[in-house]
């Protein structure tokens, strides 16, 4: 219980110092608990992330084990994508500053720079979630910054443009093995359930049991459904040439008399 408590107490304090650009990194590397705290602040931002695309999800209607096994795949490419960011960090400072460090403490370093997703809820709110998550971005933008003049021991320019560029060729990166990670996904949870993980949008029509297509929403009159609709709103639906209507005393078209 000591242990957790610790790594708890370790966790929200470091979290807290990323947050507000005075995370001691030395201290949190030779800690440890420094490691699985760092695990811990990632694991909270996929688990935020997800809830914040929750409306996404519930729409899709993705089941309980897929959403499980997204969460777990989340995970891997987070880590994945901060251990890249952590290379290109260690890259740039070996190149640029001339400073040997271990790749290593400069990748868990990194990791910490997550932080601000742990706040990725925030993005499930309807206009507002796209500025939030772009203010996200820059919020670790400049936590990569302050843990690089930690790091490495240099303050100014030389610290923001090597965070803005290994942020910026991360983002392209990961532009590129998002979509192939995306598609091994859906096929590994295809082979071992039989199953999509994403329901389409044919399959949502016709579990609402909705009898005209997707191309037709937008064409409400179109549709028996779609006149109901427009009835009730006291507008006349539009009906295509010949087409036969019936009605409360009307007389079918072209029937002899």
């Amino acid at each position: 219980m000591e242990t957790l408590a610790a790594l708890v107490s370790r966790t929200s304090s470091g979290w807290l110092d990323a947050m507000a650009l005075h995370l001691d990194v030395a201290r949190m590397l030779q800690d440890p608990l420094g490691q699985t705290a760092a695990i811990l602040v990632a694991v909270g931002a996929c688990l935020s992330t997800l809830l914040g695309r929750s409306v996404v999800l519930a729409v899709n209607r993705m089941r309980r084990l897929g959403l499980l096994f997204a969460l777990l795949l989340n995970f891997g490419t987070l880590v994945l994508t901060y251990v890249v960011l952590g290379l290109l960090v260690w890259g740039a400072g070996t190149a640029i500053l001339d400073v040997r460090a271990d790749p290593r403490d400069v990748t868990w370093a990194v990791v910490w720079a997550a932080s601000p997703l742990v706040l990725g809820f925030a993005t499930a709110m309807p206009i507002l979630g796209i500025a939030v998550d772009r203010g996200l971005g820059l919020w670790s933008v400049l936590i990569l910054w302050s843990i690089i003049d930690d790091v490495y021991g240099t303050s100014g320019l030389a610290g923001g443009a090597i965070a803005v560029g290994a942020w910026l060729v991360t983002w392209l990166l990961q532009s590129l093995y998002a979509p192939l990670l995306a598609r091994a996904r859906d096929w590994i949870w295809r082979r071992a359930t039989g199953r999509p993980l994403y329901d389409s949008a044919r399959f949502v029509l016709d579990q609402a049991s909705i009898d005209f297509s997707e191309s037709q929403l937008d064409w409400p009159a179109a549709s028996p459904a779609g006149e109901a609709i427009e009835a009730s709103r006291g507008t006349p639906a539009v009906s295509h040439p010949g087409e036969r209507r019936t009605g409360a005393g009307e007389k079918h078209r072209g029937r002899r008399r």
